[in-house]
């Protein structure tokens, strides 16, 4: 009989007496990886790359995944031998290379102090971290998530103005400041877009029926 999947665990509880394998992929938005034991996934870690690191040459993106897996997982991995995977050819041979830019010389610093084998995989075979950070279609839903944000605070923001305008005229202390507003006896309050403003410019809002 097959099994359902939620019978068992997704993620295998690390074991620090067993060897870590860690398969790493980079794409031109976002890196990915997986720790893994015995071919079972142990963690996933996922980090959408930041302006800069989007210029990034390809081999250097596949660099930023390792040295940034290997920092989330240190606490699994220093003092143990392990082996990390990529699909990029250059990557596989960066620890034996002899010329290195100032960035890969600081990468390079960082991995000194785990003891690993850099090893090529083909990309095929490395659907899991390839998944991690290939979904392009997350930043678009995303920005239509941000942009619906945007146009819900707009139309919020519009509403409650209107609602404090209309209730300046039921407000008693509101009258009062407008009058000294308007003989100009107060400069804590000033008038703004029929708006009651103050210091900080925050608006003053009436106490009327649950508007505060």
């Amino acid at each position: 009989m097959k099994r359902a999947m939620s019978e068992d665990p997704v993620l295998a509880f690390p074991d620090v007496s067993r060897s870590f394998e860690v398969h790493t992929d980079a794409s031109d938005f976002a890196l990915g990886g997986v720790l893994m034991q015995e071919c079972h996934p142990v963690e996933y870690e996922s980090k959408k790359l930041n302006e800069a690191e989007r210029r990034y040459a390809t081999h250097e993106k596949e660099l930023l995944t390792v040295a940034h897996c290997l920092r989330v997982w240190r606490h699994y991995l220093l003092g143990s031998s392990f082996i990390v995977r990529t699909d990029n050819t250059a990557v596989s041979h960066f620890l034996s290379q002899s010329k290195l830019t100032s960035k890969q010389v600081r990468w390079q610093e960082h991995l000194a102090e785990f003891n690993f084998l850099l090893e090529y995989r083909a990309g095929s075979t490395n659907s899991v971290a390839d998944a991690l950070n290939r979904r392009a279609e997350l930043d678009q839903v995303a920005l239509m998530a941000m942009n619906a944000i945007v146009r819900a605070d707009s139309r919020f923001a519009i509403n409650i103005g209107k609602k404090i305008r209309n209730a300046l005229t039921r407000d008693p202390v509101a009258q009062q400041l407008l009058k000294l507003v308007e003989s100009d006896k107060t400069r804590q309050f000033w008038q703004e877009d029929g708006l009651l403003k103050t210091k900080g410019r925050g608006a003053y809002v009436p106490r009327v029926d649950d508007l505060r």
